[in-house]
Formats: C-alpha cells, sequence, structure tokens
C-alpha cells in the first residue's frame, strides 16, 4: 500500500497472535471457502473428506495470523 504509515515506533503492549484456518476448495469453475475458525482439527478433518471426492478439485488449508483480533 503505496499511502500507508509504517509504524517506525515498537509495539509497547504484549500481544498475543491467534492463528485462524479454513479449507479453500474447487468445485468445477468455482471456488469455495469455509469460515474461518480457530479450531484446527475441524479443517484438517474436512480437508481430509474432501480430498477424497471425486468432484472436488485443488483442496487447500490456509492459515491466518491474527495480532489482537479476529478476521474480516
Amino acid at each position: 500500500m503505496a499511502g500507508a504509515d509504517a509504524h517506525t515506533e515498537p509495539h509497547s503492549g504484549q500481544t498475543t497472535a491467534t492463528n485462524y484456518w479454513r479449507l479453500r476448495y474447487r468445485v468445477g469453475d468455482l471456488e469455495h471457502y469455509t469460515e474461518w475458525t480457530t479450531a484446527f482439527p475441524t479443517v484438517e478433518n474436512r480437508y481430509e473428506q474432501y480430498r477424497r471426492r471425486p468432484r472436488i478439485s485443488e483442496v487447500c488449508i490456509e492459515r491466518l495470523e491474527t495480532v489482537g483480533g479476529e478476521p474480516a
């Protein structure tokens, strides 16, 4: 982002990073996404189920790390 100001000061507060996970997959020409969740075992289970289905392709687990909030 060209117009964004970079933060030069180090963050003084305590940060906690949270990992969110979702599944991305393709059915025909349409790309689908599950909702972001912190429950990785749920996403991993769906991944194992979806990758074996004949009409579903390009199954991928995506990770989003957030600091101090939920994904938008």
